[in-house]
């Protein structure tokens, strides 16, 4: 330390408020040493230094002002020798105003350093007062020779930065930041109690308080509507109010602070109004009228920074929000259960843009019917869906505002240029749905539509498919003495409710009884329409008592006559009836199927053969004439017949085959009828990762009692 330098200090509390308090002091102690051209930089200095010992020490600390012969310094002690202080920018406290690591230090002083002790720590920043004379030859109008000049002048350029902000330490510095930093030094500047910036908000029309200091802070966040108290309005003027007393006219966003005069000045840029600066005091009547000049002159210095904070803050709420509406889409389209798209609407749009939500969807007739209801607040869902459903129209219109308080919005949703139903929104009393955000509601609105409309089209196709499927297949297998029967139905396709691939099984009267299993050319709903015609058709003419060979060639002439809409069939039918005591005759035409698996079980370990001769299949020749063959079986064989899907199930070059289901019905000789089936459809599902490419259906028929569980 330079002999004879002169010292001023002052010890303070860790708090906030300690900020102001030590600008104060660095202020009075350099005006009293007149040193007004670094008056600025000093007391930014200082502010700097003090708000990081605050946030980063939390201990009191101690302020010197030290004037040495070449240079003035400012000391700040903290009691925390062990907390390393942030060189970069945005090192935040818990509270109040916030410091910007050393940026502003580096960036104003001479010199500055940290020095760690045992039991404290120096954090201090030097500037030049020495005068050097230039040793040159000044040029025309230049400084003439012998000239004292000082090494630093002032940053601060009178009439273009009213606050004395280096522009080096603002171009270092975030946009936030920097708000902060103008509002910090306004609030100073007019020895106020509180200051803050009114910052547009685009997308909803209103304005939002980006930076505060002081008794402000406890607003940060909050939002007015354009035109309320201390905000521009629509006919915004271009010049600062005042309002001297504040308990007589009274400010919406400042009721809670105990402030009692306030001064604004309007923030314009390229001739719109983009917020304002404002400082309060606690007493009325504390401004004069050069007080709103010298605002507006500060708040027209910090137009251009406030409009880059507005346009990145706007860019960046829009890319949060085209994200939302992207992974919304991503959503609606993942799904295409009514129910689920209906409530996953409800789940997207709640609380993100409406505090609660009820979706109508018309019923036949259009009229609305509530579907679904969410309310942010779980406690009070039920009083909301009550309201939806009262608002609920008994005419092709759109529902009524519920009963509700707060704002209100009601959108259609629209689907494929007609409405399908109705989104509800609800939001707090005062924040209704304005421009971009209610785009934003629209264009989900829109989304959601088309993703409901979907559903509910694949419910209907699976509902029209299960319909098919019904017909396809008996509703109840007839309870057959003496005979177990197990049955197994695998459509393909992921959303496939019925394919081409058939059974049944029907009394014939007598102790007789009627069973057939078809495949139809071909998967889907065409197929399953065929199959449907071809079973009803065939058990139809058998029950008319007529035998299997003429109502497959009748079946052949009803398949031509559907010219296009014919498909060829493969079909095993069959009739079953028992002969003898340890006796059934089976009479059975394969036409075009694969013959059937009969395992003996009286001779285990003989592999199961094939029964019957594959004849002409069904659809193809105009005249066909089929042969009835006549099977006898033992009591306590077992009679498989599969589908193609089963033999011809594929994995790379093998295919499941008749060694398959030999193998299965192999081991599966003790086992139920209705346990085999299952097994030989699970074997064939198992033997390739692939999904399958053909329906498949199996049925199996013990004849014979004495099959254990």
């Amino acid at each position: 330390m330079s002999t004879g330098a002169k010292t001023l200090s002052r010890t303070f509390e860790p708090a906030p408020t300690s900020v102001s308090e030590a600008r104060r002091f660095a202020r009075d102690v350099l005006a009293d040493w007149g040193l007004d051209e670094l008056l600025d930089d000093v007391v930014l200095l200082t502010s700097e230094l003090v708000t990081n010992a605050v946030t980063h020490a939390g201990t009191p600390m101690t302020v010197a002002v030290v004037r040495e012969e070449d240079r003035l310094r400012i000391d700040v002690f903290d009691q925390h020798p062990t907390r390393v202080l942030p060189v970069g920018a945005n090192a935040r406290p818990g509270a109040g105003e916030h410091g910007r690591g050393l940026l502003i230090t580096s960036a104003l002083s001479t010199a500055w350093g940290v020095e760690y002790r045992r039991d404290h720590k120096r954090v201090w920043a030097a500037f030049a007062l020495v005068e050097t004379t230039l040793d040159v030859e000044a040029p025309n109008g230049g400084v003439p020779e012998g000239k004292d000049v000082r090494r630093r002048e002032s940053v601060a350029t009178p009439g273009r930065d009213p606050l004395g902000l280096s522009g080096l330490a603002l171009n270092q510095l975030a946009l936030a930041d920097i708000l902060d930093l103008v509002v910090e030094q306004t609030r100073e500047r007019f020895d106020a109690d509180a200051a803050y910036l009114l910052l547009e908000d685009e997308m909803e029309d209103q304005f939002v308080v980006a930076a505060t200091s002081g008794a402000a802070t406890p607003i940060k966040g909050r939002s007015v509507r354009r035109g309320a108290g201390g905000a521009p309005s629509l006919r915004a003027s271009y010049r600062p109010l005042a309002i001297s007393d504040l308990r007589a006219t009274p400010v919406e966003l400042l009721r809670e602070l105990e402030l009692g005069s306030l001064v604004t000045a309007p923030v314009a840029f390229e001739g719109r109004v983009i917020g304002t600066l404002a400082v309060a005091k606690k007493e009325a009547s504390s401004f004069a009228t050069e007080d709103g000049a010298e605002l507006q002159r500060v708040a027209d210095w910090a137009a251009p920074s406030v409009d880059r904070a507005s346009t990145r803050a706007a860019d960046s709420e829009r890319r949060a929000w085209l994200t939302f509406q992207s992974e919304a889409s991503v959503m609606l389209a993942a799904s295409l259960d009514l129910e689920a798209t209906t409530a996953m609407t409800g789940q997207i749009v709640v609380p993100r843009l409406a505090t609660w939500c009820g979706i109508y969807l018309n019923d036949a007739r259009d009229h609305p019917r509530l579907q679904f209801a969410w309310h942010a607040d779980e406690h009070q869902l039920d009083a909301v869906r009550d309201a939806l459903e009262d608002a609920e129209p008994e005419d092709p219109e759109a529902p009524a505002e519920p009963d509700v308080e707060g704002e209100i919005a009601i959108l259609p949703l629209e689907a494929r240029n007609r409405i399908i139903g109705w989104l509800t929104l609800g939001r707090p009393a005062g924040e209704p749905l304005r421009r971009e955000r209610l785009m934003v509601a629209e264009a989900v609105a829109r989304r959601a539509a088309l993703a409901i409309d979907n559903a509910r089209a694949h419910t209907e196709l699976q509902e029209i498919g299960r319909s098919l499927q019904r017909s396809l297949l008996p509703a109840v297998l007839p309870e057959i003495p003496g005979v177990d029967i197990g049955v197994g139905y695998e459509p393909t396709g992921e959303f496939n409710e019925a394919g081409g691939d058939f059974y049944d099984i029907f009394a014939l009267g007598a102790g007789r009884w009627g069973f057939m299993v078809g495949d139809v050319c071909g998967v889907g709903p065409e197929a399953a329409a065929v199959a449907g015609m071809s079973r009803h058709t065939v058990r139809a003419l058998m029950r008319a008592g007529i035998p299997i060979a003429p109502t497959l060639e009748r079946l052949n002439a009803a398949i031509g006559d559907e010219g296009l809409r014919g498909r060829f069939i493969t079909l095993v039918c069959g009739t079953l009836e028992v002969t003898a005591a340890s006796r059934f005759r089976v009479r059975l035409v394969c036409a075009g199927h694969p013959p059937p698996f009969l395992v003996t079980r009286a001779r285990p370990g003989v592999p199961a053969r094939r029964v019957g001769r594959s004849q002409a299949l069904l659809g193809v020749l105009d005249a066909v004439d089929y042969i009835e063959e006549e099977v006898t079986v033992e009591r306590g064989d077992r009679l498989v017949v599969v589908t193609d899907g089963v033999l011809e199930r594929r994995a790379g070059d093998a295919m499941f085959e008749e060694a398959g289901v030999e193998a299965v019905l192999a081991t599966g000789i003790d086992l139920r009828a209705q346990a085999v089936a299952d097994r030989l459809l699970r074997a064939v599902a198992d033997f390739s990762g692939a999904p399958p490419s053909d329906d498949m259906a199996v049925l199996v028929l013990d004849l014979g009692k004495g099959a254990a569980s």
